[in-house]
């Protein structure tokens, strides 16, 4: 007696049905993908007990006749892949043929379909077994109604969570799939009273508000490429942040997906527009040739793998991080003040006039004063721990009549009236984080390596072959940026050197933190790893809460600030100022505007 055997059908099914049936909301993935596929350009949803006891979905798409019924209950049956070429550019949803044999197996499973209207039959299977075929007339389309998932298998029903729980992963499923299909009319029935009906749309924004909440209407819009490479979608400004990343919404060729490329692509465009541990609100969009992203790596589709990681990496990080750079909001236009655009370049010309006034940095010198006197051509001669910055009325500039300096809240906080475009506005300023945004940008567009503190000994470290042969390409670089270091055998780099400012850290650590952007990128992004460098320098040499500043310093801080690309948050995304206009303060004491 043979110890192999194959498989049943029903038992083959049940097992795909594990991969491809994980709860309520991927039997509804599957049967949305399978009616877009089909042409569908109005769906029809219905569920109840949060799709544990019915889940039904209706399309007017091209429909069936009555032996594609049998064949779309068998495993591997497609309509979207004839031959093994079709797999390297497809543009389907779904191509594996496993999803309805899959659902059939787990559930009592109604599939009714026509290709022309009058016309129509109806099947009708429990848990994988055909009980009839009928003619049943409908309009052209498909409908198919899903009861009773699991009901035979106890051991997976208990996986599935309550019905607030699944009602909420249904609609996440929704939501994700209307915003990529702005063409399509939607409509939504629940047992919960939660209807929702979608008419076609020709742009995605005109659905941020009804999908994601008024709140996110607010999205911007940014486009970047010429078909067939294009990256669109819409970004939240830095103002708009959220504590998860929940609002984050990715899409490739139309299909939303969880890449790792892709989150890491995007947390490196918003790094340093958004405070650490807030997340911006986003739904992005790259569209590439078919033949350029493989779909076919992970069984629900929710993963996918680039033919060019090299190119999507840097090229999305970029185009993000340039998008949020021009989110300056109204601050800039409200003294009707030009962009300042960032000079990355090291061989960038230095500037022979400080962009900020000499007395607002004068007594916060940090350790690396060779090169804040290198880039802003002054001499810093007080220590950092020095007392707070003395009168300078005389020396400073006129205050502006556009400007009004009101005073300081603990010493800390500037209370500064500028004159709006259309009233008067009160703003609040976070001094330490508005002088360190104008040293950063400063410091940004800087020719000069940082001031170097040697090691003594210099730190060897062995980093393994593989990893040594990312990093040698990036070493001259490094050493550039003040990261001293050399190749030492084959496994190994010495570190000779660091910025004089980082002294205090671990050489190792600050290897393994860019050892982990190649393996996540697959490419060191050079321009953030100066971006960090330069935010720590900004950090530690911009003045501190509690000095004190006079009124005509407080008024050359404001418009340093607002010549800044991005003058609503510090380097590090935390923000820089809140603003209160004269209507607002006279509603929140009860005075009509």
């Amino acid at each position: 007696m043979t110890r192999i055997r194959v498989l049943s059908d029903q038992v083959a099914n049940q097992i795909a049905a594990g991969e491809v049936v994980e709860r309520p909301s991927s039997v509804l993935k599957e049967l949305l993908e399978n009616a877009l596929d089909a042409g569908a350009t109005r769906l029809e949803i219905r569920w109840e007990d949060g799709g544990k006891r019915l889940l039904e979905v209706a399309d007017d798409g091209y429909g069936m006749g009555r032996d594609d019924l049998y064949l779309a209950l068998e495993r591997h049956a497609t309509s979207k892949v004839r031959t093994a070429e079709d797999l390297g550019h497809l543009e389907t949803f779904g191509f594996r043929g496993e999803a309805l044999p899959s659902i059939a197996s787990v559930t009592r499973f109604e599939l009714h379909s026509a290709e022309a209207e009058g016309q129509g039959w109806r099947l009708r299977s429990e848990f994988g077994v055909i009980k009839d075929v009928q003619a049943a007339p409908r309009s052209r389309g498909t409908t198919v109604t899903v009861r009773d998932l699991f009901a035979q298998l106890p051991a997976r029903k208990r996986f599935l969570k309550g019905t607030d729980t699944e009602h909420a992963h249904l609609w996440g499923v929704v939501t994700r799939m209307a915003l990529s299909t702005p063409d399509v009319h939607w409509v939504l029935r629940t047992d919960r009273g939660s209807d929702l009906i979608l008419p076609p749309v020709s742009e995605v924004g005109d659905r941020l508000g009804a999908l994601l909440g008024e709140r996110l209407r607010r999205l911007v819009p940014f486009r970047e490429g010429e078909h067939p490479w294009v990256l669109r979608g819409y970004l939240s400004p830095p103002e708009l942040s959220f504590r998860d990343r929940n609002h984050l919404y990715l899409f490739v060729n139309g299909r939303a997906v969880r890449d790792r490329l892709l989150l890491a692509a995007l947390a490196a465009g918003w790094e340093g527009y958004f405070a650490k541990g807030s997340y911006p609100a986003a739904v992005i969009f790259l569209d590439l040739p078919p033949e350029a992203v493989d779909v076919n790596v992970h069984p629900t589709k929710a993963e996918v793998r680039f033919q060019d990681p090299h190119r999507i990496f840097p090229w999305v990080s970029r185009v993000l991080r340039e998008a949020w750079g021009q989110l300056r909001g109204d601050l800039a236009s409200v003294l009707d003040l030009p962009p300042k655009p960032l000079e990355p370049e090291f061989e960038a010309p230095v500037r022979t006039q400080a962009a900020i006034h000499p007395h607002l940095w004068k007594d916060s010198a940090k350790p690396a004063v060779r090169v804040m006197e290198e880039v802003f051509q002054t001499r810093l001669d007080r220590p950092y721990s020095a007392p707070p910055i003395p009168d300078r009325a005389a020396e400073a500039p006129e205050p502006a009549q556009d400007i009004r300096f009101l005073g300081a809240f603990d010493h800390t906080y500037l209370l500064v009236e500028i004159q709006g475009e259309r009233e008067p506005e009160l703003w609040i300023l976070d001094q330490h984080a508005a002088h360190e945004r104008i040293l950063f940008e400063r410091l940004f567009t800087r020719r000069h390596a940082p001031a170097v503190q040697p090691l003594m000994p210099p730190r060897a470290l062995h980093l393994g072959p593989a990893s040594l042969s990312r990093l040698a390409p990036y070493l001259e670089e490094l050493n550039h940026v003040g990261l001293e270091c050399e190749v030492f055998g084959d496994d190994a780099l010495v570190v000779r050197g660091l910025p004089d400012f980082l002294a205090d850290r671990d050489p190792q650590t600050l290897l393994e933190a860019l050892q982990e952007r190649l393996e996540t990128g697959g490419k060191l992004d050079l321009e953030a790893f100066r971006r960090e460098l330069n935010a720590e320098l900004a950090c530690r040499a911009a003045i501190k809460r509690y000095h004190r500043l006079d009124g005509p310093l407080v008024v050359q801080l404001v418009r340093d600030l607002l010549a800044c690309e991005v003058p609503q948050t510090c380097p590090h995304g935390r923000p820089v100022i809140k603003k209160l206009t004269r209507s607002e303060l006279e509603r929140s004491f009860g005075r009509r505007s």
